[in-house]
């Protein structure tokens, strides 16, 4: 083992960070289902929800391990945009209230998972 190997602390991923993960992976699978019936009606809106829900899952392992800062950011980016998407539920008029309680409960969701993401990994 090298000096250099030896001065550099292994990072773990902390509980926090895990819990994030898990919850920004559950609200990505949310994301798929619900836009796969939304296909048919208007294709762009969840074609980009599955996209960036599909990105978030493949780079939930790479973030799993805590070394990997830039696919913990990514998983970031797509959460706010996801949460970003239910914001016309207030905006609009006509919204059953139903809509805007699950739009306002997968805010707090999203945010949720973001501020857990943002955990900083642990030394071991």
């Amino acid at each position: 083992m090298s000096t250099a190997e030896a001065a550099a602390p292994t990072r773990r991923a902390g509980l926090p960070l895990r819990i994030g993960l898990v919850l920004g992976g559950l609200l990505a699978i949310g994301d798929i289902v619900t836009s796969i019936p939304q296909l048919a009606d208007d294709p762009v809106v969840p074609v980009v929800y599955i996209v960036i829900s599909v990105v978030a899952l493949a780079l939930t392992p790479f973030a799993w391990g805590g070394g990997a800062a830039w696919a913990r950011f990514t998983i970031i980016v797509t959460r706010v945009l996801s949460a970003l998407g239910a914001v016309p539920a207030f905006l609009y008029p006509g919204v059953p209230a139903g809509w805007v309680v699950a739009a306002a409960v997968g805010i707090v969701l999203e945010l949720l998972a973001v501020v857990l993401l943002l955990a900083r990994p642990r030394s071991a």
